[in-house]
């Protein structure tokens, strides 16, 4: 019935996988879980004693591919018809998390796909970050509140979908940062239904403000070559909703301006400081507006 897998990066996913085995074993269906490699350093989660059972697969790639591609050779590899795409940096929020997306799929005969949404726990070392700040405050939303914009709340680290929706929507761009975008362009494009559910993972990784710095600015950078290219609109991405906005009031030359004479003093403001969410947000809007 259920294809778990999980696409990986230099990232121990030992807790991750007894946990999902866990929950797939006690809700007595047929499943599988699938872990791909994507040439890792080193294969720091061979230490799971459950790389032994028939039940769990791991597959190293030769070469880093990123996670999209990763995503599409996991899903030439998987058994059954439901597939279930989690983040390696996750982690189930519930015990009830696999029974959940099953009672989904049996109440929910026409729904083709589900969406968990994510979770930040205030637990969390690192809760002071900028990625940890970001998350919760613009990614960890009910499923309700996601519904109402629901092209803009894709989030495909914790994903359940049907195998022959995914390779319909499953868009093969290179590797980039920041293509949830174009998955959620595809879904509406393919008329593909899709429900929101309350039914969470717990983002564990969470970068350095550095690291997530640089991250927003190739997402900025993606975001604008999808939108160049007409593969995402406003109702995929706030960001281009603000351009489109500053654009009609001809103010993308002075954001260009004030970003170029700027962006030195806010990057080391947003990597050393507890600094509002509206920075990051000018600083992505500019690196959007440069191309």
């Amino acid at each position: 019935m259920l294809s778990i897998l999980i696409p990986t990066y230099n990232y121990n996913v030992e807790e991750l996988v007894a946990e999902l085995y866990a929950q797939a074993n006690a809700s007595n269906i047929d499943f599988e879980i699938i872990i791909g490699d994507d040439f890792s350093d080193q294969n720091i989660y061979d230490r799971s004693n459950l790389k032994n059972s028939k039940l769990v697969k791991i597959y190293r790639n030769n070469c880093s591919i990123g996670r999209t591609a990763m995503r599409e050779l996991l899903s030439t590899k998987a058994l059954y018809n439901w597939i279930l795409y989690i983040d390696s940096d996750m982690i189930p929020s519930q015990n009830k998390y696999i029974q959940n997306y099953i009672n989904a799929i049996l109440k929910n005969k026409d729904i083709k796909a589900f969406f968990g949404g994510y979770s930040y726990s205030n637990q969390h070392p690192d809760k002071d970050r900028l990625r940890f700040r970001y998350g919760v405050s613009r990614e960890s939303k009910s499923a309700d509140n996601r519904e109402i914009k629901p092209y803009r709340n894709i989030y495909s680290g914790n994903m359940l979908i049907s195998r022959e929706s995914f390779k319909l929507t499953n868009t093969s761009l290179e590797n980039r940062y920041g293509l949830d975008l174009a998955f959620s362009s595809e879904l509406e494009s393919k008329n593909i239904p899709f429900k929101h559910l309350d039914n969470y993972t717990n983002h564990m990784g969470i970068d350095d403000n550095y690291s997530f710095l640089l991250k927003s600015k190739e997402a900025s950078r993606t975001i604008r070559y999808l939108y160049d290219q007409n593969l995402i609109s406003s109702k995929q991405s706030k960001l281009v909703w603000a351009y489109k906005l500053i654009e009609k009031l001809h103010l993308t030359k002075v954001v260009e301006l004030k970003g170029r004479l700027f962006s030195p003093i806010i990057s080391w403001v947003l990597i050393n400081f507890k600094a509002p969410l509206i920075i990051l947000d000018f600083y992505k809007l500019y690196h959007f507006c440069k191309k």
